[in-house]
């Protein structure tokens, strides 16, 4: 019963034809599965972020307030620095931490309505208020023969 675990296969020798074929057209043998199971090494260029300085965003300063660029790399350092802290337990388990609330005071200062719109939002109310609602007699309608009747 235990003979499937037992079963094992081995490659055959290439057949002489072959082997000289190959050699005469210079044949390059393809990867393999144990080739494809090593892991290659890093190129020092290819570390995935954008460390370089040219590949780096152009920082613009249009305001007194505005985000300096060394501001801006020293805030980068902060939460990759913050990021490296936060490795994941020895155990192997995974901790979910509840998100942190924001304040609503930063929230306060970006609203979602212009003033523009707001003002054409209240026109259009004021109108829908103050006119006469016209009732259109080419509408179906099933209360029309109730208030005839009422009439007569």
């Amino acid at each position: 019963m235990n003979k499937k675990g037992n079963v094992s296969w081995v490659k055959p020798s290439e057949p002489s034809f072959l082997r000289k074929f190959k050699n005469d057209i210079g044949y390059k043998e393809g990867p393999t599965v144990e080739t494809k199971r090593q892991e290659l090494p890093q190129c020092d260029e290819d570390s995935g972020g954008s460390d370089r300085e040219d590949e780096l965003p152009q920082v613009v300063v249009l305001k007194k307030g505005d985000l300096t660029a060394e501001e801006a790399m020293h805030l980068k350092n902060k939460i990759t620095d913050s990021d490296k802290d936060e490795q994941p337990p020895v155990d192997g388990k995974i901790l979910f931490k509840k998100p942190t609330k924001r304040s609503s005071d930063k929230s306060e200062g970006i609203t979602a309505r212009s003033n523009s719109k707001k003002k054409r939002n209240d026109e259009k109310e004021k109108k829908k208020e103050s006119g006469v609602k016209v009732k259109n007699s080419s509408l179906l309608s099933f209360d029309d023969d109730d208030e005839e009747e009422e009439e007569d």
